[in-house]
């Protein structure tokens, strides 16, 4: 901690030498040096958001406030040809118009932003623009409307990348991906501005690898706008939840906050067929699993910002949740058993943090997570020929994890910017598995953990926006990485590069190196019994895994897509299923293969019919391969070739009623020794605005068919397993939403101050 504390000091007295302009100026002549007089003079962000406006005056010359890092100036005279000019420095130089006569085609400025814009090597989104074109309850199924985006069992997925991380307000967070996601479900679409997809993420972001960066919208000054709504959801069970959201700007100071409560009932059913072989002989075991959860869930999410003067801001944040008494069953019929599970699991979060942004480019933050989850289990089962188990048992873990950071950015000579920050996170894991009671198995000990993780990195990159359209950004991170007996330094370079000779064509190129580390519940050693035939271990000595991409995009009118990708992870581990060879018994257990490497090409092809259809079809064409020497007694070394086509459409009958009908397929893929077969769904949807827009009614129905379900079937040197999991997918949602105060998606003058200094 004194190594971090020592760099903070540093980068706070380097960076207090550096010049605070309180002013961007600049000079407008003609091609004959003459100055303009009279030209008005646009300030905006690079996705069209206003920020000032100027007259030259008589010598030419003008002056704004300055507001953003980087930025557009859209100059303007009737004699003269319009002039868009890239700016990031105070000074925004002499700007030289052109009569007319002599000009190129008038350059127009338009209020309503285009759906996707390209910055510095990401992908921005306008979510306001994609919740028009369809039908959405939260920010999470708009974000998974993205191209390339896809909801695969509860994780946001990129194609082109294994893994994605969601940052949010550009800066990651101690919470999990999992818990992200959660936060994102039970946020409202108009709680977020923007969504930036990167496939190289810049390393001021203190993540590697794919992200997607959730920019949370802003009120505009001294306003109040809140949504109040009621959700219904059948899924075999009945679920309801509730929430409200408010953001409220007064002087210099901002508020959000959010409260979901919420309660949850579903249904899952597993079939499996098993032919086992042990001790000479095969056993044909079948059974049919009913996973039944249900409980209340509470969410709430509160921030303030206060703009202490025009460089600086501060903001604060709390994010928790709390599920108590939350209740399951898992019920277990078969040839080989039965058997009857009653859980009882009780979880909390409490999420706290804070961010400082200057005008001078430092950014410091800190934040901290609390979570504790209790899980009691009691298990009673009987086996063939009258033998019974019975199992009680108590599982818990506990995490706190810190997390410091510091962020600097300069502008140097010749437009070129300079980055460097450093991180520091600390961990610190507990979990145990207590037997209260066995019967009918033996050597069932108990067993505790507990895990000190340390993340350390520093950082450094230049980027530059060149005038021809091009950008460049360099970069590389040194981390140092501990827990338990393991021990590591790694140096991750990273590339990008993008280029638009023009508004129609953006070609962007992205090389990067990083690591991803196992869950803190997969590194320590328990084995957790499911059923009397299934169970889940997770050992000691799993291995972070390297990950090496290549990302290659091709944006022609900022519409359609064509990418190109490879992606290669050495220690990759994922959970895997196997049919014991001592004992009757198929064990899931999560550990590291030799390598995952994936390459293949995707195409994203938006269109529409007049004004009532909106269409986007994307297709992707995907080679995997599979390697681990070390599986068991069972080494595979696979590959398969598989496709992806996905189709939305959303029909609009007027202003103030909209269907949506989306479907997609997926070919049989690999994973392992197991292959899941084919798969296809279709969603559909209805809403309808009144109330002059601030009330909508909207009526959902995913996976209409009910046949979104994943069947895996190994066939692998002697293993023969079938698994039909997730029956009842169907799932029918009604939502009423009411609001009231301004609205979030007028042109509005914006301070994100989770985002200042870059």
């Amino acid at each position: 901690m004194n190594l971090i504390k020592t760099a903070f000091c540093l980068i706070i007295l380097i960076c207090s030498s550096i010049p605070v302009w309180s002013q961007t100026t600049g000079k407008i002549v003609d091609t004959d040096r003459q100055p303009v007089e009279g030209a008005t003079v646009v300030m905006q962000l690079p996705d069209s958001t206003y920020l000032g406006a100027a007259i030259s005056a008589a010598d030419g010359t003008f002056s704004l406030e300055p507001m953003a890092d980087r930025y557009l100036l859209i100059v303007q005279h009737l004699f003269y040809q319009s002039q868009v000019v890239k700016g990031q420095t105070r000074d925004a130089g002499i700007i030289v118009l052109e009569p007319k006569e002599h000009s190129l085609a008038e350059v127009v400025v338009e209020g309503e932003r285009p759906l996707v814009t390209v910055e510095q090597g990401k992908l921005s989104y306008d979510i306001s623009a994609i919740s028009k074109k369809h039908i959405v309850n939260n920010a999470y199924e708009a974000i998974c409307k993205l191209p390339g985006v896809q909801d695969r069992s509860g994780k946001l997925s990129l194609i082109g990348a294994k893994d994605v991380t969601v940052i949010l307000n550009g800066k990651a967070s101690t919470l999990t991906q999992e818990q992200l996601i959660e936060m994102l479900k039970n946020t409202s679409a108009s709680q977020v501005q923007t969504a930036e997809v990167m496939y190289n993420t810049p390393p001021e972001y203190h993540v590697r690898g794919a992200a997607i960066n959730i920019v949370t919208a802003k009120a505009a000054d001294n306003t109040l706008q809140s949504e109040l709504s009621a959700t219904y959801s059948n899924q075999y069970f009945g679920s309801y939840s509730g929430n409200v959201n408010f953001l409220l700007t007064k002087g210099k100071s901002s508020l959000n906050v959010s409260y979901n409560p919420g309660y949850s009932h579903i249904m899952t059913v597993m079939d499996l067929a098993s032919m086992h072989q042990y001790d000479g002989q095969v056993y044909d075991i079948t059974q049919r699993q009913k996973i039944n959860t249900k409980g209340w869930k509470h969410n709430i999410y509160a921030e303030y910002g206060y703009q202490i003067n025009e460089d600086n801001a501060l903001s604060v944040g709390y994010n928790g949740a709390l599920s108590g008494n939350g209740k399951g069953t898992i019920d277990v019929n078969g040839n080989f058993q039965n058997s009857h599970n009653d859980k009882v699991q009780d979880s909390w979060l409490h999420n706290v943090f804070a961010r400082y942004s200057s005008g001078f480019g430092l950014d410091l933050g800190v934040d901290y997570t609390d979570y504790s989850m209790n899980d009691y289990n009691h298990l009673e089962s009987e086996l063939t020929g009258h033998t019974r188990q019975l199992l009680d048992y108590t599982s818990d873990q506990k995490i706190r994890k810190v997390s410091v950071y510091a962020d600097q950015s300069h502008s140097l000579a010749n437009d070129w910017t300079l980055k460097y920050g450093v991180r520091y996170d600390y961990t610190d894991n507990r979990n145990s598995q207590l037997f209260n009671q066995t019967e009918g198995k033996d050597n069932e000990d108990n067993s505790t953990s507990r895990l000190y993780e340390q993340i350390a990195n520093l950082y450094a990159g230049f980027d530059k926006e060149f005038a021809n359209g091009l950008y460049l950004s360099l970069s590389a991170t040194g981390e140092y990485y501990s827990i338990g007996n393991y021990h590591k330094w790694s140096l991750y370079p990273q590339a990008s590069l993008s280029y638009s000779p023009s508004e129609k064509h953006t070609f962007m190129l992205g090389v990067s190196s990083e690591k991803e580390y196992p869950t803190y519940w997969d590194m320590q050693t328990s084995t957790t019994y499911m059923n009397a035939y299934e169970e889940i271990q997770t050992i000691e000595g799993l291995r972070p895994a390297n990950v090496y991409s290549v990302n290659a995009n091709y944006l022609f009118l900022q519409k359609y897509m064509l990418s190109l990708f490879y992606e290669r992870i050495d220690d990759y581990f994922t959970m895997e299923m196997y049919q014991a060879k001592d004992r009757l018994a198929l064990v899931y257990r999560t550990q590291n293969w030799n390598y995952y490497q994936s390459f293949g090409m995707s195409a994203n092809i938006p269109f529409s019919i007049g004004n009532w259809l909106s269409s986007q079809v994307n297709a992707t064409v995907v080679n995997d391969r599979n390697r681990c020497d070390h599986f068991w007694d069972i080494p595979f070394d696979r590959n398969k070739w598989a496709c992806m086509l996905s189709m939305q459409n959303h029909f609009s009958v007027g202003s103030q009623l909209g269907f949506d009908l989306d479907a997609m397929y997926r070919s049989s893929m690999i994973s392992g020794i197991s292959d899941t077969k084919p798969v296809f769904t279709v969603n559909v949807g209805a809403q309808w605005n009144f109330l002059k827009d601030k009330a909508s009614l909207s009526l959902n129905c995913s996976d209409l068919f009910d046949t979104m379900r994943m069947k895996v079937k190994n066939r692998y040197a002697g293993q023969h397993i079938d698994l039909n999991m997730g029956q009842y997918s169907r799932t029918v949602s009604v939502k009423l939403v009411y609001r009231f105060g301004g609205s979030i998606t007028k042109e509005k003058r914006e301070v994100d101050s989770s985002r200042f200094g870059h």
